[in-house]
């Protein structure tokens, strides 16, 4: 009996140490290929005559970070040998389904939120985002092709893809969402500031929840990328209307 339960012993350590380390590791590879990608692409800037903070500056500093976390997301998988773990396929017509259906979930499941929170009198946390384009509003426009074509693609990749996906392989996909979701939020709390800030990184994991949800049942990670570009095009198209004040709340 001993050396059976040691085995099983063992065999528990090294699924918890492959799930959580390996997301431990991966998360520590974004900030750190993020941080490097922004300090190369920086100069660039400067040598093109573009203004660190100005808004296409801004946007274009936001790309060189998720550049950065393409670069550590598909490393991780080149090094480690499990390309395999992250499904990537044309969309097929349920795909489809599952994009639409999950673009409007979470489009209505943030109004949902929002409105309850305010009804409790429970507000959100400052966003840096919306704080930098405050007084230059094109900055939300210049962001949308960076959502779509980097945000949305390289945060599913890592966290559904990757963090998601090993969770899945140790803890079966109901805990996989959940772990996911907690990791996605836990690395927004640099881009919030405020009273509101558990309300907004709630809110956050809620949403993950959803993607994660959609990239599960889908099993196509362009799913959950498209809907989650397309969302946040949603958002700063809204923040954009409103602080220009063509549309007043």
């Amino acid at each position: 009996m001993a050396p059976d339960a040691h085995t099983s012993s063992s065999g528990g350590l090294r699924t918890h140490l492959r799930a959580l380390g390996g997301a431990f590791v991966i998360v520590a590879l974004v900030v750190l290929f993020a941080s490097i990608a922004v300090s190369l692409g920086t100069p660039l800037l400067d040598a093109a005559g573009i203004a660190r903070e100005s808004a296409l500056g801004l946007a274009l500093r936001s790309a060189f970070q998720f550049v950065g976390f393409g670069i550590a997301g598909v490393g991780f998988l080149l090094v480690t040998d499990q390309v395999d773990l992250v499904p990537i396929r044309t969309p097929t017509r349920a795909d489809l389904k599952w994009l639409a259906g999950g673009f409007a979930g979470l489009i209505a499941l943030y109004v949902v939120v929002a409105a309850g929170l305010s009804a409790l009198g429970i507000e959100g946390a400052d966003s840096a985002i919306v704080a930098q384009g405050s007084d230059q509003p094109i900055y939300f426009l210049y962001l949308i092709p960076v959502t779509i074509l980097l945000v949305g693609p390289t945060e599913e990749l890592i966290f559904r893809g990757i963090v998601q996906g090993l969770f899945r392989r140790a803890y079966g996909p109901a805990v996989a969402v959940a772990g996911a979701s907690a990791v996605f939020a836990a690395i927004h709390i640099t881009s919030y500031s405020g009273d509101g800030l558990l309300a907004t990184l709630a809110t956050v994991l809620v949403l993950g929840g959803v993607l994660g949800i959609v990239y599960e049942k889908s099993e196509n990670l362009v799913v959950p990328a498209v809907v989650h570009g397309l969302f946040n095009t949603v958002q700063f198209a809204a923040v954009y209307a409103t602080t220009t004040g063509l549309v007043a709340w």
